[in-house]
C-alpha cells in the first residue's frame, strides 16, 4: 500500500478504505457535507447511526502509533492543538500502512494525543 507525504491524500485513502470496509459488512455509509465536524463518516447498521473518526498511520516503533490530536488546520487555529474528544464520535477507525484496520469504540480510548496500537487494541482489529 502506498502512503502519501501529503496528509490530505493519505486522509482520502483512509476514507476510501473505511467506506470499503463498512459497505462490505452491510452498513450504509453517509459522508458529511462539510469537514467542520469531528467525525468523517456516519454509519447506519440498520439499528442506529454512528459517528466515525478516521485516522491513518505509517509511524511505527514497537507498534503503529496514531496521532489523535489535530494541530492547527486553518488561519484561525494556527498554533492550537485540538485534543481527541471521545464525546465527538462513537468510533475511531484506524488504517495502518500495512493495511491493518482497527475499529475502536471511542469510550475505550484513554489517549487524547497519541495512541499506540499494542496488545490492548488487538481485539479491535477488523
Amino acid at each position: 500500500m502506498r502512503f502519501f507525504k501529503n496528509s490530505k491524500k493519505q486522509g482520502d485513502m483512509g476514507l476510501g478504505v473505511a467506506i470499503s470496509y463498512f459497505t462490505s459488512i452491510g452498513n450504509t455509509v453517509g459522508i458529511p457535507l462539510t469537514d467542520s465536524q469531528d467525525y468523517d463518516l456516519i454509519i447506519d447498521d440498520g439499528k442506529a447511526l454512528y459517528r466515525v473518526q478516521i485516522k491513518t498511520t505509517s509511524y511505527k516503533r514497537l507498534n503503529y502509533e496514531v496521532n489523535l490530536s489535530v494541530k492547527g488546520g486553518n488561519r484561525t487555529s494556527v498554533g492550537k492543538i485540538k485534543k481527541f474528544d471521545i464525546n465527538q464520535c462513537d468510533y475511531l477507525f484506524v488504517v495502518t500502512e500495512s493495511l491493518d484496520k482497527y475499529l475502536i469504540p471511542s469510550k475505550a480510548l484513554l489517549a487524547k494525543h497519541c495512541l499506540a496500537l499494542g496488545s490492548k487494541y488487538q481485539k479491535y482489529k477488523v
